[in-house]
């Protein structure tokens, strides 16, 4: 984010880890909250970028899906905690190898991403949260 204004910090800072509820996306309202976030982040990103494209393409389908995996293999970066890095792998990020300028420890996975969401779609644990399963379908339509 260009004005360092970092969501996820403040989020996980306001809501109680220890508080834990099963009937919650993630096992606490926390994780619920944080798992929210990193979703809408997600499709933001998704439906920025389609935009995108639809403004300054002349309809190469192959083309286009191409460069939505090159876009979005590596093209979020996200710093993760103990719980926020579990929610990340859980959603198909992947650890980081190197460290960068911008410290991130994890970034966005196409295969990864399309692949557990695909699954959170289908999963009859998520299914209780009918909000983390229309964002999950969302991500794979966009992708």
């Amino acid at each position: 984010n260009s004005d360092n204004i970092h969501i996820l910090d403040s989020m996980r800072c306001i809501l109680k880890k220890e508080n834990t509820d099963d009937d919650c996306d993630g096992g606490s309202e926390h994780a619920e909250a944080i798992g929210v976030c990193i979703d809408e982040l997600v499709l933001s990103y998704l439906q920025r970028h389609v935009e995108n494209e639809s403004s300054s393409s002349s309809g190469g389908g192959s083309e286009e899906g191409r460069r939505m995996t090159t876009s979005f293999d590596g093209g979020i970066h996200f710093r993760g905690t103990l719980v926020s890095g579990r929610l990340l792998e859980a959603r198909g990020f992947r650890e980081v190898s190197e460290l960068s300028a911008d410290m991130h420890s994890h970034e966005s996975d196409y295969d990864g991403a399309l692949n557990r969401y695909a699954e959170r779609s289908a999963s009859k644990e998520v299914a209780k949260n009918s909000g983390a399963r229309d964002r999950a379908l969302r991500i794979v339509s966009f992708l």
